[in-house]
């Protein structure tokens, strides 16, 4: 004989209170599935789209987040895919060879135990030399600080060529120190920040064409140095 069952003792399942409004124009799982794959696609793009030295971009290509440790917004510039074509114009070997602050870069690199040559291919990418220079982010001058990393660095006037470049020095140099020596890193870190250098693991994506940019600058001071 089989027994008939008219009704089971199950508790319905609750996924929380219903206001009663809820609309939808999802009509299927594969749309719903399309929709999230789409909405992935564009916060990745964004993702690879933040500005300065160390320190900051407010253009197609900026990238926008908050220090963890201050909460400040910050901006990334890359400094090296930014600049017009015609700062970009001077890049052989005689170009790097002789400028007019070489005292400045020479005095900077004995002081603080760099590299002349990184020091002047900084220059190169983050001003072309140009004292009078300003970012999009606010950077100032031939090493493009930052005010706020200007008066850190003890640097009164970021627009003195002089100030400035014994102030970059100061930075790549503390740069160097922290990354034990590694030019990589302490290169994305003077460009980006510490900070991303260290969540990332090593030279983030968005600022390796700045440090590819400044050490074949470097490269080319060196070969011209030498001829």
């Amino acid at each position: 004989m089989v027994e008939r069952v008219s009704y089971l003792h199950i508790k319905p399942f609750e996924s929380g209170e219903s206001t009663g409004n809820q609309h939808t124009t999802i009509t299927s799982f594969e749309e719903m599935l399309k929709l999230a794959s789409e909405q992935e696609t564009e916060e990745s793009a964004a993702e690879e789209t933040v500005s300065s030295s160390g320190q900051t971009e407010d253009t197609e290509q900026d990238i926008c987040f908050s220090d963890p440790s201050s909460g400040k917004t910050v901006f990334y510039e890359d400094v090296a895919a930014s600049r017009t074509d015609e700062t970009q114009k001077t890049t052989s070997a005689s170009s790097m060879k002789t400028t007019k602050y070489d005292s400045y870069f020479k005095e900077a690199a004995e002081k603080y135990g760099v590299s002349e040559s990184l020091l002047k291919a900084i220059a190169k990418a983050e001003s072309n030399f140009n004292a009078n220079d300003v970012s999009s982010a606010g950077a100032i001058g031939v090493m493009q600080l930052m005010p706020a990393t200007a008066e850190e660095l003890g640097v009164e006037d970021p627009y003195d060529p002089e100030q400035n470049i014994m102030g970059g020095a100061k930075c790549i140099a503390q740069k160097l120190e922290e990354f034990d020596g590694d030019e990589e890193l302490a290169l994305a870190a003077y460009n980006a920040g510490s900070g991303a250098v260290k969540r990332n693991g090593g030279v983030p994506s968005y600022c390796k064409s700045y440090v590819s940019k400044v050490l074949s600058y470097k490269e080319a001071y060196e070969t011209a140095k030498a001829s």
